[in-house]
């Protein structure tokens, strides 16, 4: 045996003993913060992507990339805690006024990463885990200022997974709160108009079921990365029913179990004092 080719076993080695090692680690996080109330609903604004890619001298657009790559290990690590929905900000209305490459680009990611979804490329892991937890995937914002080939993408895999019983994930693009809450009102006002609706029945539950998120569990749990501390206009109203807030000082791509583990059990403490 070559001395290279002892290298490459023992590395090979190493490797699969850390990945075994990680794995259970994740594992016995998940079982320990699982013996406590689990938010149902949370929502994440992905904040940090251009500072990361900044920091570490990468592309602006790999540094979204890897935000792509923290999306999909959170979405799994928040369904293996039994969260029945997620909520994630992916972007804003606002966002279109951020430079043309950069809008180009993350368009360009984001019809990229919805067809190795749909067609079962590249990430049939992922493909799988949607099968597996028979996940529901939601577009939900301002459709129609999506480019036409990024729009089909969304509407086709909300259409693939729309009979999905298993979680939900709301992904926001492009998306306000304040276009989300007029949206509401103005379906209301259309049913007043029409005359399927008197206006004296009109409730504070009756706007919130015309809302983009009406068929997920109640929002209980915001968590926003890159130490930034306000909420960007994301899920104001949602917010105003006794949610968890929590800013926390790493960028998006640098998220981890053990970030969202403490989060959790943050948000466990608070639910045992409200008890008492």
């Amino acid at each position: 045996m070559t001395e290279n080719k002892a290298v490459n076993i023992n590395s090979g080695w190493l490797d699969t003993l850390y990945t075994k090692f990680v794995d259970l680690s994740c594992n016995m996080l998940i079982a320990t913060v699982k013996k406590g109330p689990i938010p149902k609903h949370i929502g994440f604004i992905m904040d940090g992507n251009r500072r990361f890619a900044k920091n570490n001298k990468i592309e602006t657009r790999m540094g979204h990339l890897a935000g792509f790559s923290s999306l999909q290990n959170i979405l799994k690590w928040c369904l293996r805690l039994d969260v029945k929905a997620v909520t994630v900000y992916a972007f804003s209305i606002d966002n279109f006024n951020r430079p043309k490459d950069e809008v180009e680009s993350l368009m360009e990611l984001a019809k990229v990463k919805i067809y190795e979804l749909t067609e079962n490329r590249q990430v049939e892991n992922m493909q799988e885990f949607i099968e597996e937890h028979r996940l529901r995937i939601r577009s939900i914002g301002k459709l129609d200022l999506l480019p036409t080939d990024v729009r089909e993408k969304m509407e086709e895999i909300t259409f693939k997974t729309k009979d999905n019983n298993g979680p939900v994930l709301n992904i926001c693009i492009p998306y306000l709160s304040t276009h989300e809450i007029s949206t509401a009102i103005s379906s209301v006002s259309q049913q007043v108009s029409n005359g399927t609706l008197d206006p004296e029945d009109i409730t504070e539950s009756l706007i919130e079921s015309n809302l983009f998120t009406n068929d997920s569990p109640q929002l209980e749990l915001i968590i926003r990365t890159s130490g930034e501390t306000r909420l960007s206009n994301f899920l104001l109203w949602q917010a105003s029913k006794n949610v968890l807030i929590k800013f926390v000082d790493v960028y998006w791509p640098e998220f981890t179990l053990l970030k969202l583990v403490g989060i959790l059990l943050d948000y466990q403490i608070e639910k045992l004092q409200q008890k008492e």
